[in-house]
């Protein structure tokens, strides 16, 4: 084992303006039948009584710490977050969700074991603000192909493939020993921009296959603004297609993803890329056979502006 003492996980909390939800969420990690853990709640700008509500919760447990800092954005708290952990392992966990009572333990049993940098992450369900009513449990596969997740992530991301935050619990050496931090540039899409970047790590990689996280579905869920989550989708392959440029498979696979993503969100796109798509899909359907690849070549280059 790695030592004789219980793992001491660190829980990253990122608050901005939801001090209604902090509370079941800091709830469940006082719920974990694995007690060795602490819980940081950054308060991000929060213009809300987060403040109030987050010193509340730490004022009765001393493994609760309050931080704040003006407003950076999710990236920013959870690199705040990161830099202040004391933990052997990091456990993400927006203020709107949650996590089972026994999910430390259980993928305890199998990281406590390994000696090198290690990630274990579990399945999930889709809850409404009252968190006892499942919305969904069918949805993307959650198992990444262990044979290659790197490429299984940088492919089928959020078309076959979908973890969300909380369901992951790293060993803090994957991103303290490597420099790994979200990239605050990015308006969404950055949990996969850091994944693509600690995987490329190869790290080892346990899957639970038990629904240990909670995620939590509302009106005002970034996700379902369509078109902002295009833009932000589209930034981050174009950022991993760059950070690829010598490999090239991973930049096929990611220029495919490029094509795949585009298409996907096809409905939400400027109108432009919309007209774009438009003829690419009549191109391809219709006259493929005809048109040299040369062509099709530079078509897909023009596209990829859009």
């Amino acid at each position: 084992m790695k030592n004789e003492q219980p793992p001491l996980i660190s829980v990253i909390i990122p608050c901005y303006n939801q001090a209604h939800y902090l509370p079941e969420s800091v709830q469940s990690v006082l719920a974990q039948t694995h007690a060795d853990w602490e819980c940081i709640i950054v308060n991000d700008g929060s213009t809300d009584n987060t403040k109030e509500v987050a010193l509340a919760l730490a004022g009765g447990e001393t493994r609760i710490r309050y931080i704040e800092q003006s407003n950076r954005g999710l990236s920013g708290a959870r690199n705040k977050g990161v830099a202040e952990a004391k933990g052997q392992y990091i456990q993400f966990l927006d203020a709107d969700d949650l996590i089972t009572p026994r999910k430390f333990e259980i993928q305890l049993q199998v990281l406590s074991e390994i000696n090198e940098p290690s990630v274990s992450y579990s399945d999930y369900y889709c809850s409404a603000d009252d968190v006892t009513v499942v919305l969904h449990k069918h949805f993307p596969r959650t198992r990444l192909d262990s044979a290659n997740p790197l490429r299984d992530m940088a492919l089928n991301w959020e078309t076959e493939l979908s973890i969300p935050v909380h369901c992951f619990l790293f060993d803090v050496r994957l991103f303290q020993h490597h420099n790994v931090q979200f990239d605050d540039t990015l308006p969404n899409h950055e949990d996969w921009d850091c994944w693509m970047r600690l995987f490329a790590l190869r790290p080892k990689t346990f899957y639970v296959d038990c629904e240990m996280a909670i995620y939590r579905v509302s009106d005002n869920t970034m996700c379902r603004n369509d078109r902002r989550m295009r833009a932000g989708f589209l930034a981050a392959i174009q950022k991993q297609i760059k950070l690829y440029s010598h490999d090239r498979e991973m930049k096929k696979v990611l220029n495919k993803k490029l094509s795949i993503t585009k298409w996907a969100y096809k409905g939400h796109a400027p109108p432009l890329s919309r007209f774009w798509w438009n003829i690419y899909t009549a191109l391809h359907s219709y006259a493929h056979r005809v048109i040299p690849k040369s062509a099709l070549s530079r078509l897909n280059i023009l596209l990829r502006r859009y």
